[in-house]
Parts: structure tokens; sequence; C-alpha cells
């Protein structure tokens, strides 16, 4: 979907056509309130589908549907379930939105935000906000910050919850 090498996590993402959203998660016990929990996101490429909204080949409208593994010490926990439109795309500019549920065992954590890079750099990593949850989530409100990994579809995240 993006110009050159990208995957959705040029973008992501998560998330993250960028951003893209494939991922492994790693999550910390929620125990202390004011810990973030750490995840890894890692992309599983037969469960993304790219769509061409908008004109032929990577433009503004096209989008990435992803559900990816959420991964904790290697083991699968859970699943990333979200999308990822392009708002812009351009020689030096690549921009758009997503929307991410991270679903656990304990419950669910939405997410949503925006990236805006340069595609011949590649995705450097995002702060989405996290918008709610169920749950042990209930009530949930914070930031999911990503950085990507070079050269791979895997995403480190760190949730904070506030």
């Amino acid at each position: 979907m993006s110009p050159s090498t990208p995957t959705r996590r040029t973008g992501l993402a998560a998330t993250v056509l960028v951003a893209g959203a494939a991922s492994a998660l790693v999550v910390l016990p929620a125990a202390a309130a004011d810990q973030p929990l750490r995840l890894t996101t890692v992309a599983v490429p037969d469960r993304n589908t790219d769509l061409d909204l908008g004109t032929p080949g990577p433009s503004a409208g096209d989008t990435q549907v992803f559900l990816d593994d959420l991964q904790r010490d290697g083991r699968t926990v859970g699943t990333s379930a979200g999308s990822c439109t392009l708002t812009t795309i351009s020689e030096t500019r690549l921009a758009g939105a997503c929307t991410a549920t991270l679903i656990l065992p304990e419950g669910s954590l939405t997410t949503q935000g925006a990236f805006d890079e340069d595609p011949t750099t590649g995705p450097a990593g995002y702060t989405w906000a996290v918008t709610g949850g169920t749950g042990d989530y209930a009530g949930a409100a914070g930031e999911v910050i990503g950085t990507f990994r070079a050269g791979t579809d895997t995403v480190d995240l760190e949730v904070r919850l506030g």
C-alpha cells in the first residue's frame, strides 16, 4: 500500500498500512497502575487484507485490515485487530489513521491514532490514544507507544494507562 518497501507498518500499523498492525504482544502484570504494559506485535501476513480503494495503486483511501498475534515471552496470548487508512501519499510523505483493539484474556483495549512519515526512511514509531477497554481494562484511558523493529513487521508496544 505504500510506495516503496512498505507493509502496513510503514505508516501503522499496528497497527501500521503502516504502523500497521502486525505484532507480538508482551504483557506485564497489571498489578501496579503506574507500570506500563510492555507488548510486542508481530504481523501475520495471511490475516492481513489490503484494499485498493482510491486511485488504482497506492493512494489516499487505501486501507489495510489486520488480525495479528499478540505474544508474551514468545507465546501467543491474544490478538490485535484493526485497520489503517491512508490519508495522503507522495514521494516524501505517507500519512494515515488507524484503529486497533488489543484482545487479551483479561479484556480488551481499544486504541486509535495517526501516523505521518517520510516513506524513504520508513516508520520510526507512533503514539496513539487508548480510548477504552473491557474486563480488567474497563474504563481504560492513556496512550500506547509503538516502536518498529527495523526490517521486520514487529512493533514493541508500551501501554501507559492513566
